[in-house]
């Protein structure tokens, strides 16, 4: 009985590493794919929230650290600098994240001009309810951010926002809350960046 039990331990201990192994092995075949996948699919949310830019540079890692350290909850993930066919600076982007999403955490990207408004926001991730918060990544609800200057953006539910509003997403109001805050941190980020100003 003691000899049975100890083999089909031993056999399962076995299995269970052999398994581990081979998804040790999968990942590190697939990681640098995923992750080149990745960047490519955010530099394609890049050019969309910044049709005019035409190229990309990344900002100091040291300077979006600093930011996250001193402004806990959303996070900025990354940081661009859009630039025109000269290369001039005319604007710049974010990957930012909000952990306050129904569904957990809801990833965008938003663009920022030079003078400090928003050139449009795309939602590239989110785990939010299908019909109600998912309906966060419909580019006619995410267009109503374009041309927003206002340094903190609310919401309003009876469909006719004012200059410093967007309407909420109907029944989602969880989502709407999660998406102003990545869009708020990351827009008050890009600014910083763009007047060189501390921030707040």
């Amino acid at each position: 009985m003691k000899e049975s039990i100890i083999k089909d331990t031993l056999s399962l201990v076995a299995i269970t590493l052999v398994a581990a192994l081979c998804l040790a092995l999968v990942y590190q075949i697939t990681k640098d794919k995923i992750a080149e996948a990745q960047a490519e699919e955010r530099m394609a949310s890049f050019r969309e929230v910044f049709s005019e830019a035409k190229d990309f540079v990344p900002a100091d890692e040291k300077t979006v650290s600093d930011w996250n350290e001193k402004h806990p909850g959303p996070e900025v993930l990354q940081c661009y600098s859009a630039l025109d066919g000269d290369k001039n600076q005319i604007g710049v982007v974010v990957s930012a994240v909000s952990h306050n999403g129904y569904g957990g955490d809801v990833v965008l990207s938003v663009g920022v001009d030079n003078a400090g408004a928003i050139t449009g926001v795309k939602v590239t991730s989110m785990s939010e309810t299908s019909g109600l918060g998912a309906n966060c990544t419909k580019p006619e609800w995410a267009a109503q951010f374009k041309g927003k200057t206002a340094e903190t953006l609310g919401y309003v539910k009876n469909g006719n926002p004012g200059d410093a509003e967007i309407d909420a997403i109907a029944s989602a109001t969880v989502t709407t809350k999660a998406v102003l805050e990545a869009v708020n941190n990351g827009a008050a980020f890009a600014r910083k960046l763009i007047t060189g100003g501390e921030g707040k």
